[in-house]
C-alpha cells in the first residue's frame, strides 16, 4: 500500500470519527438540552466551527483523492485544515466550563471526559494529512 492512498483515507476516517465523537452527546444524553447547549457553545466559535473544519477537510482530501485537484496543493490544504481543525478542538476543549459538565444527569457521568476523547481524534487529523504531504511531496 502506498502512503498517497493509505493517509488520505485515514484523514477522511478521522473526520467522520470526529463528526460522530461530536454528536454523542446528542443521542446518548437526555434531560440535559439546555447544559449540552452552552457546552457545545463554549469557545470563541463552539463545536459548530469544529465540525465545519472537518467537514471542509473531507471534501479537501477527496478532491485529491479523486484527482480533480492537484495533489501537492489539496496536501497542503489539507495539512493547513488538519491542524487548524485540531487547534479549535483544543481551545474549545479548554474553554468548557467543568461545573457546567456536573448539571448533566447522573446517567451521564461520562461527559467530564468526552471533550478529551474528542481532542484525541481530532489528532489523528492533522497526522493523515502529515502524512499525505509526504506520500505526495516525497514518494
Amino acid at each position: 500500500m502506498d502512503l498517497e492512498d493509505v493517509a488520505p483515507t485515514v484523514g477522511v476516517g478521522a473526520c467522520v470519527a470526529l463528526l460522530v465523537a461530536l454528536g454523542v452527546p446528542y443521542v446518548a444524553v437526555s434531560g440535559g438540552e439546555a447544559v449540552l447547549g452552552a457546552y457545545y457553545a463554549s469557545g470563541p466559535v463552539g463545536v459548530g466551527g469544529v465540525a465545519f473544519m472537518a467537514l471542509l477537510t473531507v471534501v479537501v482530501f477527496l478532491s485529491g483523492t479523486r484527482g480533480t485537484a492537484e495533489p501537492d496543493l489539496v496536501a497542503g490544504l489539507a495539512l493547513v485544515l488538519g491542524v487548524a481543525t485540531f487547534l479549535l478542538t483544543v481551545v474549545w476543549a479548554l474553554a468548557v466550563d467543568e461545573t457546567l459538565l456536573f448539571n448533566l444527569p447522573a446517567s451521564a457521568t461520562w461527559m467530564t471526559s468526552h471533550r478529551w476523547v474528542v481532542v484525541a481524534v481530532a489528532a489523528v487529523v492533522p497526522l493523515g494529512a502529515a502524512g499525505y504531504v509526504r506520500g505526495v511531496l516525497w514518494p
